[in-house]
């Protein structure tokens, strides 16, 4: 998270070859909210005064006006000719030192620049210069005793059985869908259906005609989710009609409906199945392998991958479960909602270079959309207890655990280094790069000093848990041609 970069000032340092001089000003600062400060200014007639004749010797010295030797031209001239330029630099640098000495100071440690309109700022003629800015800081909270924390450690064996059933899901991509003419919906199924969502009312409040998707044990769309949907609709036959319960997200346009449960219609129109394709040496040649048994390795070692990383997930869950509720802090209500938008553009980035597919990314985006706050927060509280840790510690990335980790994601992604590092760059992902190296770092010290004890889990089945759509079970509701003009200017 680039905002809660501790390292970020009020303002950028004037680039100078000159310590500017301290300011004569008057500051009060008060608290406005959540993590937030109001800053009020006040910048004396005589600071005013003295720089604008710091700025007009700067001038004279490098600006010859006609019929004048260089320097030698009156002041009132300079100030009548360049007056707008004199103010305007003037107030510039007089607003840029006043921030950057009340960052020293003060030590507000802002999480984002302030908004300053500097536009809207004028140097008076006469008297004082008064501005104001709200500042959002960074929540003071003491480093986390994260010594002795208890964790669940996972440990699951893959026999021969979860082999053949990940197996046997591998191969229905090299499949085909077929009619399937007898038989009714069951789990890898694909369906054509008309969806109809009914509020806590019973009124409709959105629907979809001949939707075709796969029946997966949830089914997620843009803004909510039906988890259990393979139980729902089991043993339907075209024709049917299935009720299912549909999970709202907190992003639906319609507020009354946010956070809801209703009632999701599904309508069976067609069926469809998977035919897996004939086990012959010229299909297994075709996959990279050169028998059955060479796939049933290769398919071990991948479940092997596939669970060591779902185990380190639950792990570093549990890790932070526990910081954080041990280490209650609020944050800045309007970072938060600006950080929402940026969520699922990171997150993209995050599994793209972890080597997951483009429908299970689909399938995260999805559900980082419909609880974007919720994630968002939790994302924040996690990032700041970690770099107060971190801080803490001594620790910190250095370059060489960029160039392995970039080592790392090339392997994954069957890429050079080289090209890894120019996609991070141009997507600005070095950054996230940096952070997911320290969370790492943060969470090996945290383990170092925990209690394990085991932690029975269940396993996960073979085939990919969501089918997503990309559509909204609500519509954005109608708005009259002022209440649109209203909303766009907002």
């Amino acid at each position: 998270m680039n905002a809660t970069d501790p390292e970020t000032s009020l303002e950028e340092p004037v680039e100078s070859a000159e310590q500017p001089r301290r300011l004569d000003i008057a500051v009060a600062i008060s608290d406005v909210g959540p993590c937030k400060k109001h800053v009020k200014v006040t910048i004396p007639r005589e600071e005013i005064d003295r720089q604008m004749d710091d700025s007009v010797d700067r001038l004279k010295r490098e600006t010859p006006l006609p019929g004048f030797r260089p320097g030698r031209a009156p002041r009132a001239l300079f100030l009548r000719r360049f007056r707008k330029e004199l103010s305007d630099e003037v107030k510039s640098t007089l607003l840029q030192n006043s921030l950057k000495q009340i960052d020293e100071d003060y030590k507000l440690e802002p999480m984002s620049p302030p908004k300053l309109d500097l536009g809207a700022i004028e140097l008076p003629l006469e008297g004082a210069l008064d501005f104001e800015l709200d500042v959002e800081v960074r929540p003071q909270f003491a480093v986390p005793n994260f010594k002795g924390l208890k964790i669940g450690k996972p440990n699951v064996e893959i026999t021969d059985e979860d082999v053949e059933l990940r197996t046997r899901w591998y191969l229905k991509r090299y499949g085909r869908l077929v009619p399937k003419v007898q038989g009714t919906a069951e789990l890898g199924d694909t369906v054509t259906a008309d969806l109809t969502f009914l509020g806590p009312d019973g009124a409709v409040v959105g629907e979809h005609k001949e939707l075709e998707f796969r029946v997966a044990r949830e089914l997620r769309l843009q803004d909510g989710a039906a988890p259990g949907f393979d139980e729902a609709i089991a043993g339907a036959a075209i024709g049917d009609t299935r009720t299912v319960e549909f999970k709202a997200g907190s992003s639906v346009p319609v507020p009354e409906l946010r956070s809801t449960t209703l009632s999701l219609q599904v309508h069976v129109k067609d069926l469809k199945t998977v035919e897996l394709p004939e086990i012959t040496p010229q299909f297994l040649h075709s996959v990279g392998v050169l028998s059955l048994e060479d796939l049933h390795e290769e398919v071990r070692n991948r479940l092997t991958h596939r669970y060591a990383a779902e185990a380190r997930q639950i792990v570093r869950n549990q890790v932070f479960d526990q910081l954080i509720k041990s280490t209650p802090f609020d944050l800045p209500t309007d970072l938060v909602a600006r950080e929402e938008r940026n969520t699922v553009s990171r997150m993209i980035a995050q599994l793209r270079d972890e080597g997951v597919s483009d429908d299970q990314i689909r399938a995260h985006v999805a559900e980082m959309r419909s609880n974007a706050h919720e994630s968002t927060l939790r994302n924040f509280k996690e990032f700041l207890i970690l770099a107060k840790i971190a801080e803490a510690e001594g620790i910190k990335v250095e370059d060489e655990d960029i160039e392995f980790e970039i080592g790392a994601i090339a392997a994954r992604n069957d890429e050079s280094p080289r090209r890894v590092r120019a996609r991070l760059e141009k997507e600005s992902g070095l950054d996230s790069l940096s952070e997911r190296i320290l969370d790492q770092k943060v969470v090996d010290l945290v383990l170092q000093h925990a209690e394990f004890v085991p932690l029975a889990v269940s396993k996960n089945p073979p085939d990919d848990p969501v089918e997503t759509l990309e559509v909204t079970a609500i519509p954005v509701p109608e708005t009259s041609g002022d209440e649109a003009s209203a909303e766009a200017s907002s």
